[in-house]
């Protein structure tokens, strides 16, 4: 398993492909997906501006953006679980697992 960063007050972003069986898949329908850190749930419903993007024309198919360097997150080394929405899967589908390691602020003055 690979090891994502993050650096909080920073505009860093993790980018995953979600696959099925290798296969890309289709996100348009998609209406929100979490990222959980430990106790904390990041829950994004805009799919072009929120925290995590997704189904946006310039990206590639199945591809998502975790953007979140400036939410409440502790840092540390998390087992990160994505889960997506959809009208078809209300309560969510877990897809991906991904460590992620939340690292401080670099420039604090």
């Amino acid at each position: 398993m690979s090891e994502e960063k993050i650096y909080l007050s920073h505009a860093n972003s993790v980018n995953r492909e979600l696959t099925s069986n290798g296969v890309a898949q289709d996100l348009a329908s998609v209406t929100k997906i979490t990222a959980t850190f430990g106790d904390v749930t990041i829950e994004s419903i805009d799919n072009e501006n929120g925290v995590i993007t997704w189904a946006k024309t310039e990206y590639d198919t199945g591809e998502i953006r975790l953007k979140l360097g400036e939410e409440a997150i502790a840092a540390g080394t998390y087992l990160v679980y994505i889960v997506i929405y959809d009208t078809s899967n209300p309560t969510g589908i877990v897809w991906d697992k991904i460590k992620i390691t939340v690292l401080p602020e670099v420039e604090a003055s």
